[in-house]
């Protein structure tokens, strides 16, 4: 994933953390959604 890309996603996850609008009251969708990022990131730098 190029530069572009990674900061779009990055823009994304940010603005649905920060979003009142979620799928599931509490934190709990913003904290899985966190981690799935940060797995996400770890196993793409992996790869390079």
């Amino acid at each position: 994933m190029n530069g572009f890309a990674k900061i779009v996603v990055l823009i994304a996850v940010a603005a649905y953390i920060i979003s009142p609008i979620d799928l599931v009251p509490g934190p709990v969708d913003d904290i899985i959604v966190l981690l799935l990022t940060i797995a996400a990131n770890k196993r793409l730098k992996s790869d390079e």
